[in-house]
């Protein structure tokens, strides 16, 4: 079976296994903590509600506002249901900041949910299977490819080989910590899945 039949079975497998979890498969319950004008919100700092579906973020904070984040066109940036621009600064650990353009005010999210969160968390947990996306990848779903392409490289995965089915390409990456291989398929430009795959599909 070629690397294109391998990723075709996979994504349809774990489709059908996933359809009755859809709905929470990117959600989890975390901890925010909202500053505005250099000090804590306290209206708005405390349990939070995580969202991400195709590079879209929703985050419900307490107290029931909730902030709406539209990825823009390079990775980590994003506009809010206003149009103010977000810039998401970095992760650490289990630890994802934004920060707006107006500098005194930022919102910091703590996952408890360790499939989110930061570069080093998610790799390894209970959904490293074939056919599921990484949770340090999660957020790059969606994304341009060329921004999302460098950002790959940055969270130290290595690109091996590519082909193309169907309007579609198909690229393979290995993650240099673990070896462990991914397919990216593009479509339109954008990244429209990235999903575990046999290592064998990372041979040059």
């Amino acid at each position: 079976m070629n690397t294109i039949n391998k990723v075709l079975s996979v994504l349809t497998l774990a489709a059908v296994a996933s359809i009755a979890q859809t709905a929470r498969a990117d959600t989890s319950d975390d901890t925010c903590r909202f500053y505005k004008d250099g000090d804590k919100d306290q209206k708005r700092s405390g349990p939070c509600t995580f969202s991400q579906r195709q590079g879209n973020i929703s985050i419900e904070l307490h107290g029931g506002d909730t902030v709406t984040l539209s990825p823009r066109n390079k990775a980590d940036q994003f506009k809010d249901q206003k149009g103010n621009k977000v810039v998401r600064t970095g992760t650490y650990g289990s630890t994802q900041v934004f920060k707006w353009d107006d500098k005194n005010k930022k919102l910091i999210v703590n996952f408890n949910n360790t499939n989110y969160g930061g570069h080093n968390q998610g790799d390894y947990q209970s959904s490293d299977q074939y056919g599921n996306t990484p949770g340090i990848l999660r957020d790059l779903v969606g994304a341009r490819a060329g921004q999302a392409e460098d950002e790959l490289k940055s969270r130290g995965y290595k690109y091996r080989n590519s082909s193309k089915s169907g309007g579609s390409s198909y690229t393979n990456w290995k993650v240099r910590s673990s070896g462990r291989c991914v397919t990216v398929r593009t479509t339109d430009g954008r990244y429209q899945s990235i999903v575990y795959v046999s290592d064998a599909d990372c041979q040059s």
